[in-house]
């Protein structure tokens, strides 16, 4: 049996002593909280991803039994994702460290087998998430992207990218700033658009990968 949370988690999140806590702001509005720097980080790569609709912490509570007992368990995240088809997909997240895995995987493994239980009733997917899945470049580079999505537009230096880029074909950020600007002043002006327009996906790059001046970026169209 599952308690889906309505609007506020379904468990309580509250100050922890021994791990960090906070909110993480939603690029769409708005903002979720989390309990550790990992679960952070994995919001942040879910809110900078393109393909993630919506975004729940602690959506929904299970009851399951161990060892005689009942005992309940709240999964992490759960977040609803568009892809090829046309009903988006839900995939429901634990995030956790590997070393926790390891050193707690007999009381884990009852309550992440009801997980799986329960989300494949409902269509959806779970998932375990560790820092080698999350703690990767794409991390880097949604956390250095995320501080130029809320940037005030620039419609001329946009433009002025954009056809220039168009005119090169794939190239890098320091050579489309090289032919698009003589100045030194202008080109750094520009920078901070098109980091904006790599973040909104206008520019695309591949984001799997450190993202530096020297980078291959092309036009989404």
């Amino acid at each position: 049996m599952a308690r889906l949370a309505s609007g506020a988690p379904a468990r309580r999140i509250g100050t922890n002593r021994r791990s960090l806590t906070g909110k993480v702001s939603l690029s769409q509005g708005g903002a979720v909280e989390f309990e550790s720097s990992l679960e952070r980080d994995w919001l942040i790569c879910l809110n900078f991803s393109p393909n993630v609709l919506g975004i729940k912490v602690q959506p929904f509570t299970l009851e399951y039994q161990f060892n005689g007992t009942m005992r309940s368990y709240t999964p992490d995240v759960l977040a609803e994702l568009q892809c090829n088809s046309d009903s988006p997909r839900i995939i429901v997240y634990e995030v956790k460290h590997r070393s926790e895995l390891h050193s707690d995987w007999h009381q884990l493994r009852p309550r992440f087998k009801a997980a799986v239980k329960h989300c494949k009733s409902h269509g959806w997917r779970f998932k375990i998430m560790t820092e080698l899945e999350i703690r990767t470049p794409l991390l880097q580079n949604a956390k250095f992207l995320r501080k130029y999505q809320h940037r005030a537009e620039n419609p001329l230096i946009k433009q002025q990218l954009m056809n220039t880029l168009r005119a090169l074909g794939k190239t890098t950020p320091q050579a489309l700033l090289a032919a698009a600007y003589w100045r030194d002043d202008s080109r750094m002006e520009a920078l901070p658009v098109l980091w904006k327009m790599i973040a909104e996906r206008e520019i695309l790059a591949s984001l799997h990968n450190t993202l530096t001046m020297k980078s291959s970026i092309w036009l989404a169209e």
